[in-house]
């Protein structure tokens, strides 16, 4: 050992010097089994080459010491020591595609079968190419690098497969194979997308050997383990079988995976010679920061948690085994969007495609992580542009005498492009600057293919698709149909259709929940208004709403309940909503830890039977958002506020000479809003879209509009001041007086009002007082109602039967139509907000989904 590994430091346990003599022990074997052990080079060649290293190989002796040398060198790589820190230090891991890159080694699939894989064909040694050459090889080396999957699937013998093969990832492949057939695990670590889980089951399906897979999370039972070991061990009486615990540092047993991989023990006793191991993980890694106590990677919906992935420490044993997939190099990821690119898209595929994706994966890992983007956001606009691409050329126009899309802009395959992108990439950036900082590196790649693509018919070509969407749907005048509304529609009704899950992300008021009410309302198949919609699936929405009492189970029934739905109708789309679904995510037992699982189903399933939509607040952490699409709606601004306001304001309103008191208005509003919280998120867009839709309702009186001010940016203690200070002017320009104005309304004038408007908002008071409930009661008695109160327990052992029978009887008030008093019911409050958002959505399974 010590002439094998002189001066090697990286060489600190015997359990490396295990790996080494099992992998150089498997090769020998073959070697010397191998007809390579008694053949010499030939005499033509021996004479016709005066190189001194030819020279050096004349004899059997030394050929079998250029591959002696060789397979030693490929063993002594597998040796290489990953120290077990508590953090990954990615500088100390043996990389995956960091190997050198040339491997020899005989294949066990094939008798006597001795390959050579390689990046380089300049780089193989001169002694090797003449030894090859000697055995009847002819003509000059293959250059991977230019090849094409397909090219390279002949290369091995006619294999089939819609993996994408390069130079890369066949070295990878091979590196891989080396450990299993010395009956090495095979550990391998890697940013989220990077391929680790694809990577082994397509090299399973290659050589056809039997495989089986285990999505592991935080909170699987223990059972579920050893189950899935105990199976895989009766079959392996029978065949070799390979196992691979996917994601396998979020589980708790650990110690049980532990011992399974380092000592292939399973319950105390060693298992079977044909179980060959797998196991993959994402790096344990800590959220920067800077020495201000900021995380350095601060985003507009910024993640929570300490960690970029929710994993726990490496067992030291492990470590011995471990590679780092790391994520793709460049060059690596430039051609594999070639090859998918080619293989998937056809006629379809240009030059022009590859370098505007690659393109679009820089940007999103300048302006965000490393680690943000994958080949999963490749495949993604791949299967986009074929959508578009078949959808402009087949759909009808919404009506007569309009054409869409127009001779005059840009041929339907670019056209394609650019939707693909926009939805891939545009719309995840979080900032308008950052848009447009895209649209213009992406028009810039159009130009230098001489094609006309500026940044203002980047922006059209986005706007007039979803235009086209939004004016073939029913949708009520009293809705905006502003940017953030037609971004959520286009992007998850293409997105439902297609079965891309997709996170959308934005503020309250960011018009999520309205963009699928809208989708479910509209797309109803051959029951829909409009004629391309009745070409399209129905939607049909199940939807569940996330809170911090979320749990594992309540999420997964979701899934069931939709899966069997799609079974028994194939004309019609089901989708899991999951509506504040970052809320579940803060939550201590974290229901989502499935979610991946339930996402990206196990081998040999392609992709999910449903599709999904999550609606949040806030980015859920990296191993979540790398599995769907992620829309990111920027901060509404002072424009969209204006055109909010001209939308439900008008001349018939306010005076024509007063009408640019309009911008007035929405920036006073904005200043309060992100000026004056008194308690986080208090005010919000929708209590600026029910002032405009208040004064919109009335005349512009005085009383009219102080009222409808302090209602809806009133509400707690001391606003007097800020009144005065935010929105006085605005009553001067519009009344033409200077009065001093009063803005003291009492509790009860507001509550009055309220009660008043037949559009008003749901009424939350906020009192310390008993007598807020009598008043109340009164005031609706009063009005000749007869309302419903429902106070609630306090009680422990009150929890789900309690919140069962609270919610039977809301809905059979609301049925009624009478009004509903809730005090004390937290437990309760999160549903009752679900049932409105059913209601909405014109669910009839309320009772059903709201009670879990």
């Amino acid at each position: 050992m010590r002439y094998f590994f002189k001066d090697d430091n990286n060489i600190t346990s015997f359990r490396n010097i295990e790996i080494f003599v099992n992998v150089l022990a498997d090769q020998l074997i073959r070697f010397s089994s191998s007809t390579m052990n008694n053949l010499k080079l030939s005499e033509s060649n021996e004479s016709n080459n005066s190189n001194e290293n030819v020279r050096g190989t004349r004899g059997t002796s030394n050929i079998r010491s250029i591959i002696v040398k060789s397979l030693i060198k490929v063993s002594k790589d597998f040796a290489t020591k990953f120290k077990a820190t508590p953090i990954m230090d990615e500088d100390k891991s043996a990389h995956l595609d960091h190997a050198d890159h040339k491997i020899m080694f005989f294949n066990s699939r094939e008798f006597n079968s001795f390959t050579i894989l390689y990046q380089d064909k300049n780089k193989i040694p001169d002694n090797i190419k003449l030894l090859l050459k000697s055995q009847a090889i002819s003509g000059d080396f293959d250059n991977y690098n230019t090849m094409f999957s397909n090219d390279i699937l002949t290369k091995l013998e006619g294999m089939e497969s819609e993996y994408v093969l390069s130079s890369d990832n066949l070295i990878k492949m091979a590196v891989i194979l080396l450990r299993v057939n010395a009956n090495v695990p095979v550990v391998i670590c890697g940013e989220a997308g990077c391929g680790k889980t694809s990577l082994i089951a397509h090299l399973a399906l290659m050589i056809k050997v039997q495989f089986q897979s285990l999505n592991l999370y935080d909170g699987i039972e223990e059972e579920t383990i050893v189950n899935f070991i105990s199976e895989a061990l009766k079959k392996s009486e029978k065949e070799e079988i390979w196992l691979l615990f996917d994601e396998f540092n979020t589980c708790n047993y650990l110690g049980l995976l532990a011992d399974l991989i380092s000592n292939r023990m399973f319950q105390g006793k060693p298992i079977s010679s044909n179980i060959r191991l797998f196991a993959s993980c994402n790096p344990y890694r800590p959220r920067v920061q800077n020495e201000d106590g900021r995380v350095t990677n601060v985003k507009k919906y910024k993640e929570r948690g300490d960690l970029i992935y929710q994993v726990k420490p490496l067992p030291k044993q492990i470590s011995d085994y471990l590679w780092n997939y790391d994520v793709l190099k460049p060059k690596d990821e430039y051609r594999y969007i070639q090859i998918m690119v080619k293989n998937e898209l056809k006629e379809l595929s240009q030059p022009l495609l590859v370098e505007l994706i690659s393109t679009s994966q820089k940007f999103i890992r300048k302006v965000e992580e490393p680690y943000s983007v994958s080949l999963r956001d490749v495949k993604r606009v791949i299967t986009l542009v074929k959508f578009f691409y078949k959808s402009l050329n087949n759909r009808p126009a919404y009506k007569k005498g309009h054409k869409y899309p127009s001779n005059e802009g840009p041929i339907l395959i670019y056209r394609s492009y650019v939707l693909a992108l926009s939805i891939c990439y545009h719309s995840r950036l979080c900032e308008q600057d950052l848009r447009k900082q895209y649209r213009s590196e992406i028009s810039q790649i159009f130009q230098n293919h001489n094609i006309f693509m500026g940044e203002k018919l980047f922006t059209k070509i986005i706007r007039e698709e979803q235009e086209d969407y939004i004016n073939r749907m029913q949708i009520s005048n009293n809705i905006v149909k502003n940017e953030a509304l037609l971004e959520n529609i286009l992007v998850m009704t293409v997105c439902i259709l297609n079965k891309i899950p997709i996170f959308v992300i934005g503020e309250t008021g960011s018009s999520k929940s309205l963009a699928l009410r809208l989708i479910s309302s509209n797309l109803r198949g051959s029951e829909s208004n409009d004629d391309y919609f009745k070409s399209l699936p129905k939607v049909h929405i199940n939807p569940y709403l996330c809170s911090s009492s979320s749990t594992m189970d309540g999420i997964s029934k979701i899934f069931e309940k939709a899966n069997k739905y799609q079974e028994t109708s194939s004309d019609v789309i089901n989708v899991v909503l999951l509506d504040n679904v970052g809320f579940a995510e803060s939550s201590s037992s974290d229901p989502l830890r499935l979610l991946h699982t339930l996402l990206e189903p196990n081998y040999p399933a392609t992709g999910p039977t449903v599709s999904f939509v999550g609606l949040s607040n806030w980015r859920l952490n990296i191993v979540k958002n790398s599995r769907a699409l992620l829309v990111q709606r920027p901060r509404f601004d002072l424009d969209d506020l204006v055109d909010i306001s001209e939308h439900f304001l008008n001349t018939n309103t306010i005076e024509s000479s007063k009408i640019g008191i309009i911008e007035t208005l929405a920036k006073s509003c904005s200043d309060y809003e992100q000026q004056c919280q008194a308690l986080p998120n208090f005010y919000g867009l929708r209590d600026y879209y029910s002032l405009i839709k208040r004064l919109s309702s009335n005349e512009f009186t005085l009383v009219d509009t102080q009222m409808a001010l302090a209602r809806n940016f009133g509400g707690l203690e001391n606003n007097i001041k800020l009144w005065e200070k935010y929105f006085k002017n605005i009553v001067k320009i519009l009344f033409d007086d200077d009065k001093n104005y009063s803005w003291s309304f009492k509790p009860i004038q507001l509550i009055k009002s309220n009660l008043n408007d037949p559009d008003s908002r749901h009424l939350m008071i906020i009192g310390k007082s008993e007598a807020t409930l009598s008043l109340l009661v009164d005031q609706l008695q009063k009005s000749g109602m007869n309302p419903l109160v429902i106070i609630g327990s306090q009680f422990p052992d009150d929890s789900k039967d309690y919140c069962y029978d609270v919610l039977k009887k809301i809905i059979a008030c609301v049925e009624t139509g009478n009004p509903l008093i809730l005090t004390d019911l937290e437990m309760v409050y999160g549903n009752f907000y679900f049932f409105f958002l059913l209601t909405r959505i014109g669910d009839e399974r309320i009772s059903d989904e709201i009670t879990g």
